[in-house]
């Protein structure tokens, strides 16, 4: 094994060298990504969640949410509360809030490892805004291939909770909502950010890699597609999928599974979480997930939907606003170690 990791490396770093246009338009292709897409559709929700944690406000403020769901799924309300954040925030909102209740000591390392498995999904803003519309032309496939991701974590969570409790110890202490607390939340955010960027930024260089090798051309041949196994490693690849009959339960399973890039930045996020149940699980979650659109899949065939035009061009006003949130969350970070 070492050596398959070394003789990897090596290759890894002959392909730097011999192909700086490829890194390079690698690179460009990823940061435009970071810019137009994750940004937007998560940076703002990841540190409202993680404020509403923190302040202990969820447990309030989503309570006619969380009630009628405790019921449903005999499970604590706070915990639904963080079913739903994790479930609409985006795939690292969930790992960081249930590594937040283990580090505070208030939920087990082995209850958090549970939760998780229903805790995982892609926000609303990344399915719709960029699924819906940049694959099939249309918000309601958006809405539609969400509502079966949220119908399969539901389904997860049951399963979760028929192996039994999940104990979760109430709150010492309620925290004041202050200046600091949002200071804190905001800086959280931040390194959730820093840490989805780098690695889909990571990702976008191995895949030019793997393409060079001719191991896209391989998969191409086993999946009927070139642009599955690109989805697979890094799921913002995800707006590539060719419009066709398959395309909703593609999508679908490839948003439940949430591709290799993904499942690394929730082990970097949810530190204290383990993962092994959870790698398992994305298999089941994925077949449910296209269980649930077998029924309207039908209505978003290609003779229906015109395809959508051409990504939009890099830095645009979106990209630009994206850039300065960025730039901003990185200078507090150095301000926040400062003070430390």
């Amino acid at each position: 094994m070492k050596w398959l990791a070394a003789a990897a490396a090596i290759a890894a770093a002959i392909f730097l060298i011999a192909n700086p246009a490829a890194v390079q338009t690698a690179v460009g292709t990823a940061v435009n990504d970071c810019l137009e897409v994750i940004i937007p559709s998560l940076f703002a929700f990841t540190v409202l969640a993680i404020f509403l944690q923190k302040s202990g406000l969820y447990r309030t403020a989503l309570r006619f949410l969380t009630f009628p769901l405790s019921k449903l799924l005999r499970m604590d309300e706070e915990l639904c509360a963080v079913f739903l954040l994790g479930n609409i925030g985006g795939y690292p909102v969930g790992a960081k809030l249930l590594s937040e209740l283990v580090n505070c000591g208030r939920l087990s390392d082995k209850d958090a490892g549970r939760m998780i498995k229903c805790c995982f999904a892609s926000g609303p803003a990344f399915v719709v805004g960029l699924v819906g519309s940049r694959v099939f032309g249309s918000v309601t496939a958006g809405l539609a291939l969400f509502g079966a991701c949220f119908c399969a974590s539901l389904v997860m969570a049951a399963a979760v909770r028929v192996r039994g409790e999940i104990k979760l110890l109430p709150a010492e202490n309620k925290p004041h909502i202050t200046a600091e607390l949002f200071i804190n939340s905001v800086t959280d955010g931040a390194r959730v950010m820093f840490t989805v960027c780098v690695m889909i930024t990571a990702f976008s260089v191995i895949a030019a890699a793997l393409r060079a090798a001719g191991v896209f051309g391989f998969f191409a041949k086993f999946f009927g597609s070139d642009k599955i196994f690109p989805a697979l490693l890094e799921i913002t690849r995800i707006k590539d999928i060719p419009l066709s009959p398959a395309a909703m339960p593609v999508c679908a399973a490839l948003l439940s599974f949430g591709g290799v890039c993904v499942l690394l930045q929730i082990a970097a996020v949810g530190r204290g979480v383990p993962l092994r149940g959870f790698l398992l699980s994305r298999a089941p979650a994925a077949a449910l997930a296209v269980l649930f659109t077998l029924p309207f899949s039908r209505n978003f065939l290609p003779e229906e939907i015109p395809v959508f035009a051409p990504a939009a061009p890099v830095f645009t006003g979106n990209a630009a606003l994206s850039a300065c949130v960025l730039l901003m969350s990185v200078i507090l970070l150095f301000e926040k170690s400062r003070d430390n």
